[in-house]
């Protein structure tokens, strides 16, 4: 009896130690997206330059407007950032995006642990990447986003569950207007 006792303690230290050594794996995941603009493309009907100037005044003012609302993905990012507060009917409501601005972070998982990020240009793609640090390893993600654009960013719970994603907003100007994308990053740990 005491040799399977011994046994037992054994195997039962073994898979506290194994269970103790295992590493921790992040996974990154991309939702989606929630393509928003803000247009000033109606100046060039207007030949009143007082009307020009109004009219932009009052498009500065303006919420972006969203765009490209067809498929079911971007339907239920739109109905996720309704409950949120940052849209309402078909608009951005771009002053309750509260973003972060910092390179560096930590991210916060479920069980409270940190996780370094990184924001970066990257030179070789000319694209914004995020860099998230575990372990002794890093994951690398391009978002694709012009580096010409400030840097913007905030952790919110899109996808109900408790666990924060990350909500990257690419803003740029083209033909008359800004762009605004919210990239919505899921990120979970194992």
């Amino acid at each position: 009896m005491k040799t399977f006792h011994k046994i037992a303690a054994a195997i039962f230290i073994a898979a506290v130690l194994f269970s103790c050594n295992k590493k921790k794996s992040i996974q990154v995941k991309f939702i989606g997206e929630v393509d928003t603009r803000r247009t000033f493309a109606d100046i060039q009907f207007m030949d009143n330059e007082k009307e020009r100037d109004k009219y932009i005044v009052e498009q500065k003012k303006s919420n972006p407007m969203l765009m490209n609302t067809g498929s079911a993905a971007d339907s239920i990012l739109i109905q996720q950032f309704k409950r949120l507060g940052l849209v309402k009917d078909d608009e951005f409501l771009q002053t309750m995006f509260k973003p972060e601005t910092k390179p560096q972070i930590n991210f916060i998982d479920n069980a409270n642990q940190n996780f370094p990020v990184k924001f970066y240009n990257d030179s070789l793609s000319g694209t914004v990447h995020f860099k998230i640090f575990f372990s002794k390893d890093s994951i690398d993600i391009d978002t694709k986003a012009t580096p010409l654009q400030d840097l913007d960013y905030t952790f919110l719970d899109v996808i109900p569950g408790g666990n924060k994603e990350l909500v990257f907003l690419d803003d740029y100007y083209i033909m008359n207007g800004y762009n605004f994308d919210l990239k919505v990053y899921e990120i979970r740990t194992q």
